[in-house]
């Protein structure tokens, strides 16, 4: 009776979930068929590639699977978790005694010759799927990272012999990968952490990994038989100090049977179905379209809110010398696509970092700072504990990351971008005092010079550079620049007068100009650029700050030349140098540019599964990708919205829906046939936006609420919104019968990614 129930409660659900699919389509307020347009990311492989930028992959913001062959033996399954690092001290680099540490993989082995291995990570489900042909038949399997609950299920359903497939786990061991790297010096003191041992609990087989340090972290997974096959939960536990994380993997899996997995799978797919619609975008470039979409998907696959911070390869543990989190670019990066995308919850999961780990932020500055000054060097653990140490006048030998000066305000501008998309004022008490310290450190290690100007009074380091430290560098006049303004801003906002006001305004008034010369903005007033140079640390004012930007037409020459020569030295630019271009040329409304330099990077560095790798995993470049393409669409900077302001001349039609700019806006558009039909503009929080909108004439305005629309001139208007309005801008009325739906780049066929599609 008990076994007719359980079918019965399945049966129901599986009717369920097929029902929620039908209605999440029908339902759509614009139209747009997801399942269908996203089938047409998804990235396909007629035979499975044998590495790991050829898996596919998921995830729930803990942890992951990436899933790719194994030689011809298997079908290898490896299993992240992006917060199991070690928490050693005394071994100097974060990136031994706290990287983050393998964990292992499984090994599914036929018991035939594997002809070929067929695969799709299907992007609307968040699930893989594929089956393995060999000759003694086939074996479909099924893959996916719940969202609710920390679990990874794997199914598998059987033909002919292969019933007898077995299932196998391979323990790596726990040690940071940087000891695999011959030419990296390991202090004899660093050893990693003892062999891990198997265990069985009733029907939960595990491995215990014990860390020298305390704690460790238990691998453990329940096999529940199936008519066809077999269904696996696996799962990770992990504990800095107490040693229960053993049997919480084990009570975790002991808490799912049949009907309790079911109701996970609608719980996920539901997560999912919610998730995309939160802003939506289509593309001529149905490569590029892909590319944007799996980058979404990614996103919310590697964090989420009260999940770990994103470092350089989210749950997918690789082999690489980069362990660590990096701040003098990469973690930036990551962000950058999230508040555009209207996917603030996602976002937060950096502000959680960067709140949790303030002590250690003030603890990275030289002892005679700490009173008001806080920063944070290259690289680190979780813990943030990474020092800089410059003092003001000194001249003692450092390296070159302890005198990167101005990566945590680098950070603390996304902090700022987040208060500013969500108009949060809670988000903005807790970023103040923040900035604040981070700009105090830079304003103890000022002087005034002969000149009257404000100058460093030490060299410090423009990240990535070849040749070292330098006077006066772009990179933290920059960032000094905005975080004086952003410091007067919320001031003024929060009616704070603080009486440091009067610093930062003389500050602003007498800093040393931005050193140039000949070539455009150098690395330092001491420092040319003569030399390739990946980084866009010089040109943080252009972007992404846009303190100098396409507006002020006296910068236009030099903002040109300046990206001229920057990349007028190819031996060692990287995927993010062609996504800082792009984003360049997008400011200055060059869309062809912008997209030659994106396709660039498609057919140079990124792989077919769309990760990115600089000897180990780098996840920083596609992310950042995903923003360049956004400001080909919609721009916010200088108080100012620009809709369309960088389309490329051959996409003819383009549509976005609830993309989000500051001021907490929401904004949706429509382009055909090379022109703007209308706009669309809900206000979350009320008050004023500023848009070039593009129209060729004054727009008109239709809403049912009291909104005022007024002209300023240069292409600009503003409209003047209450909270919750929703308002349309439009020149013929005719245009308003197009629908975002019209104008969509569908194709279930031309799947970019894996070995399927083309690559150009």
């Amino acid at each position: 009776m008990r076994r007719i129930l359980c079918l019965i409660s399945m049966v129901t659900l599986f009717i369920m979930l097929a029902a929620k699919d039908l209605q999440a389509v029908s339902q759509d307020p614009v139209g747009i068929n997801w399942p269908k347009f996203l089938s047409g990311c998804d990235i396909v492989y007629d035979d499975l590639g044998s590495s790991w930028n050829e898996g596919l992959f998921t995830g729930n913001g803990l942890l992951g699977t990436m899933i790719y062959r194994d030689s011809d033996d298997g079908l290898r399954i490896d299993i992240g978790r992006s917060d199991v690092r070690d928490h050693q001290s005394g071994n100097g680099s974060p990136l031994l005694g706290k990287a983050r540490l393998p964990i292992g993989h499984f090994l599914l082995k036929p018991v035939g010759k594997i002809r070929k291995i067929s695969a799709r990570l299907d992007l609307w489900n968040a699930e893989i799927k594929g089956t393995i042909y060999t000759d003694k038949g086939t074996i479909e399997f099924k893959n996916l990272t719940f969202s609710e609950r920390n679990v990874i299920y794997f199914s598998t359903a059987y033909t002919g012999e292969e019933s007898g497939s077995s299932w196998q786990w391979v323990p790596e061991a726990s040690v940071s990968t940087r000891t695999k790297y011959s030419h990296i010096k390991v202090p004899e003191q660093y050893k990693g952490n003892p062999e891990g041992r198997p265990g069985k609990s009733g029907a939960v087989e595990f491995y215990n990994q014990t860390m020298h340090a305390g704690g460790g972290y238990a691998t453990a997974w329940k096999r529940i038989a199936s008519r066809s096959g077999a269904d696996y939960l696996i799962t990770i536990a992990y504990q800095t100090q107490a040693d229960q994380y053993v049997s919480e993997a084990v009570a975790s899996l002991n808490k799912l049977n049949s009907a309790a997995v079911q109701q996970q799978l609608l719980k996920h797919r539901e997560w999912w179905h919610a998730y995309y619609p939160q802003s939506f975008l289509s593309l001529a470039d149905l490569r590029m379209q892909a590319f944007y979409w799996l980058q979404q998907y990614k996103l919310a696959s590697a964090t989420r809110a009260n999940k770990p911070a994103l470092d350089l390869m989210g749950p997918w543990f690789k082999q690489t010398p980069w362990p660590a989190y990096w701040f003098n670019l990469n973690i930036q990066l990551s962000y950058s696509p999230l508040y555009a995308a209207n996917r603030l919850g996602i976002a937060s999961s950096l502000m959680q970092i960067i709140d949790q780990q303030q002590e250690n932020l003030i603890k990275n500055v030289p002892e005679e700072y700490q009173y008001d000054a806080a920063g944070l060097s290259r690289a680190s653990g979780a813990d943030l504990i990474s020092p800089v140490k410059l003092v003001a006048g000194s001249t003692e030998e450092i390296s070159n990351g302890e005198a990167e000066l101005s990566n945590l305000t680098w950070i603390l501008y996304y902090y700022w971008q987040h208060y500013r998309y969500s108009m949060d004022k809670e988000v903005l008490k807790k970023l103040f005092p923040l900035l604040k310290r981070s700009i105090n450190y830079p304003l103890h290690l000022l002087k005034k010079g002969d000149d009257g100007k404000w100058h460093f009074s030490v060299k410090t380091h423009s990240p990535e550079y070849p040749v070292g430290k330098g006077t006066d560098t772009n990179y933290d006049l920059s960032l000094l620049n905005w975080g004086c303004k952003t410091l007067l801003r919320i001031n003024a906002e929060l009616k704070l007068n603080d009486p440091l006001e009067a610093k930062w305004t003389e500050v602003l008034k007498n800093l040393v100009p931005y050193p140039t010369d000949e070539n455009g903005y150098r690395i330092a007033a001491d420092v040319p650029f003569n030399q390739s140079h990946r980084h866009y640390s010089h040109l943080l004012m252009v972007y992404p700050l846009y303190l100098v930007n396409w507006d002020q037409e006296e910068h236009r020459e030099l903002i040109s030349k300046s990206l001229k020569h920057w990349h007028s030295f190819p031996a060692a630019l990287q995927g993010y140098s062609f996504t800082g271009g792009a984003s360049m040329y997008a400011m200055m409304g060059k869309g062809d540019s912008a997209r030659d330099y994106l396709n660039q990077l498609l057919d140079k560095f990124v792989q077919p599964n769309t990760m990115y790798l600089e000897s180990g995993p780098v996840i920083e470049t596609p992310l950042a990708a995903a923003a360049s393409i956004q400001e080909l669409y919609l721009q916010y900077w200088d108080d100012v919205a620009r809709i369309f302001p960088a389309v490329p001349s051959d996409w003819q039609n383009a549509a976005f829906q609830n993309l989000r700019t500051e001021g907490a806006f929401l904004l949706s558009a429509v382009r055909q046939q090379g022109k703007t039909r209308w706009i669309k503009i809900e206000s979350l929080n009320g008050g004023d936006l500023a848009m070039k909108t593009g129209f060729q004439q004054k727009p008109n305005l239709k809403s049912a609420s009291d909104v005022m629309l007024s002209d300023q001139g240069k292409g600009v208007c503003t409209l003047r919104m209450p909270k919750g309005a929703v308002a349309l801008l439009y020149v013929d009325e005719m245009d308003l019968s197009i629908a975002v739906a019209d104008v969509i780049g569908y194709s279930q066929n031309d799947n970019s990614f894996g070995k399927l599609g083309k690559k150009k």
